[in-house]
């Protein structure tokens, strides 16, 4: 409850002591319908506004919540779940943001496809490491098993790629460490991990 400001005691004094001059005596003028000089009822305002109900706030609030879910959604890759929680986010109840997530029509798996296109981008993820992603990112291990499988990602490039970063980063690391690194940290085939390895220094042996 916001506190109530007093007026200092010294002003309601002097207000109260002070003696108003006498000034013409002001004139109000009534006037006075047909139908309330004869007893009428007076008709209602018809400017005033009729009060908002529960029921148009809650429509109301529930079409914004679709509006910004679009809005996020055409500009973003969202799972479902990534979704509802931005705009939980942004102040909308966890009912509204659910019901405005499922009111979209959207294949869900589309957007766990170009979550996976745009990943292999900037990531060196095995096809195991995708999957990790993708289901961080909120979609189910549905979703995110369909992505992955009808996106083209080179995993011996990103297998190669991880294990030159090793390479450079990891000192003294053997060959045969760097290829199981690739095996059990980061996801990679054996197949995959072998060509990274072969293809990193091709006259060095491990």
């Amino acid at each position: 409850m916001r506190p109530l400001r007093l007026l200092p005691v010294i002003i309601l004094l002097v207000s109260a002591c002070a003696q108003p001059e006498p000034g013409p005596t002001p004139t109000v003028t009534v006037t006075t319908s047909a139908s309330e000089e004869h007893g009428g009822t007076r008709s209602p305002d018809l400017t005033t506004p009729h009060p908002t109900t529960t029921h148009e706030t809650t429509a109301q609030t529930e079409d914004f919540a679709r509006e910004r879910a679009r809005e996020l959604l055409n500009n973003e890759i969202y799972s479902a779940l990534g979704l509802e929680l931005d705009l939980i986010g942004e102040g909308f109840s966890r009912k509204d943001a659910r019901r405005a997530v499922d009111s979209l029509d959207v294949d869900w798996r589309d957007q766990a496809a170009l979550a996976v296109g745009e990943l292999s981008m900037f990531t060196m993820n095995s096809r195991v490491g995708m999957m990790n992603d993708l289901q961080a990112g909120g979609f189910t291990r549905e979703e995110a098993q369909y992505g992955v499988d009808n996106v083209y990602v080179d995993y011996y490039e990103k297998a190669h790629a991880m294990a030159h970063y090793l390479s450079y980063n990891m000192d003294y690391m053997l060959f045969e460490d760097i290829r199981q690194l690739l095996i059990d940290e980061h996801g990679f085939l054996p197949e995959e991990a072998d060509w990274a390895i072969e293809n990193l220094h091709p006259d060095a042996v491990g």
